[in-house]
């Protein structure tokens, strides 16, 4: 991940480090909200980008709590700001209550702006055939699942973007068209021909695609299609 993207999903209110997350959630008093807070730091911290020197307390971890966990949680640092209590390392809990009170707004505004799943697979193909690899992984949470699956599949946004980009890389222009779309909930189907224009030569590959989508960011992308058909195309467009 290279700094610009870093420094713009840190300053999203929904990023916390480990440090706040822990000191966050050893203020609570109610043990199940405790665990709520530090259940993010059971998935993926964002991939630093080279040249970053902080240690462990220093990783940057999305946090997923419902509004009412959030407004529960904003209740108590207000309520240990205003009786004086600090961290353990004697820190006032201002920036606590600023943060908070930041991802409190932000979970009651999505609440009202979210895209519904088919929305965000849409806008994910839009990006593609924009060739915008930033717009296109902007659309996963960060410990998505990428499988192509006759290959293996791949884990978080990093490794999303590599794999997209070997696929992208020789394209000079792309067109998903989508036949069928089905969605039950967060999870999207749709029946796509993938094309991709090499050295002139367009390149179209049938895919089945499923999506698995929660808090308006793909957890989940699974893709069938025969490898060989993809390859020989290419190999005929290369040569």
């Amino acid at each position: 991940m290279n700094w610009d993207c870093y420094r713009a999903l840190c300053d999203s209110p929904q990023y916390f480090t480990r440090w706040m997350i822990e000191r966050s959630a050893a203020i609570v008093g109610d043990a199940e909200l405790q665990n709520a807070v530090r259940r993010a730091l059971h998935s993926r911290a964002l991939d630093k980008p080279a040249g970053h020197k902080g240690g462990a307390d220093t990783d940057v971890f999305e946090m997923r709590l419902t509004a009412a966990q959030a407004a529960h949680m904003l209740e108590a640092v207000h309520r240990a700001a205003a009786e004086g209590r600090t961290t353990q390392e004697g820190r006032g809990l201002g920036g606590f209550v600023a943060a908070w009170n930041e991802y409190h707004v932000h979970l009651r505004t999505i609440g009202r702006q979210t895209m519904s799943a088919q929305d965000r697979v849409t806008a994910m193909i839009d990006a593609f055939n924009r060739m915008d690899l930033d717009g296109i992984v902007a659309c996963f949470a960060q410990d998505a699942v990428y499988h192509n699956i006759p290959m293996e599949p791949v884990q978080g946004t990093a490794a999303i973007r590599a794999v997209l980009e070997g696929f992208m890389g020789a394209a000079t222009e792309v067109e998903w068209d989508v036949l069928n779309t089905v969605a039950n909930g967060g999870t999207v189907l749709n029946e796509r021909v993938d094309k991709f224009k090499v050295n002139g030569t367009w390149i179209a590959l049938p895919v089945m695609g499923t999506f698995e989508v929660r808090d308006d960011r793909i957890t989940a992308w699974r893709d069938y299609f025969d490898l060989n058909q993809f390859q020989s195309q290419m190999q005929a467009a290369m040569s």
